[in-house]
């Protein structure tokens, strides 16, 4: 699950960045905080991390979302819950490629800032 937010964190961290709460037995709780994307649906930033979580190759259901208190007010965080189904069975290569890739874009805001 710290791989998925990892990489979530990384391409959708702008509008949305994903924390772990709890895991409970199979069933993880992930706060998701930011401006989230007007245009989109609030909950589908949440929903994104279970593709995340199929592209490293596991299986979640996002079973719930849990809803800012009240609807008169903007909240921006949303808390989802997912039951994790698959684990990826490659997690020791995954986390050397995600480091690769950290490395990398590392690399590259580090050569953008110089340029600046």
């Amino acid at each position: 699950m710290e791989l998925a937010i990892r990489r979530y964190n990384r391409y959708r961290g702008v509008e949305s960045t994903a924390k772990l709460l709890e895991v409970k037995g199979d069933v993880a709780y992930v706060v998701f905080e930011g401006s989230f994307c007007e245009t989109c649906g609030i909950n589908d930033w949440v929903d994104d991390l279970k593709y995340v979580i199929e592209d490293l190759g596991g299986e979640a259901e996002l079973i719930a979302v849990v809803e800012p208190p009240s609807r008169d007010e903007f909240f921006d965080y949303r808390i989802g819950v997912f039951k994790i189904r698959k684990v990826p069975e490659n997690l020791d290569e995954l986390e050397r490629e995600e480091e690769e890739l950290e490395k990398y874009f590392s690399h590259q805001n580090e050569e953008a800032a110089q340029r600046v």
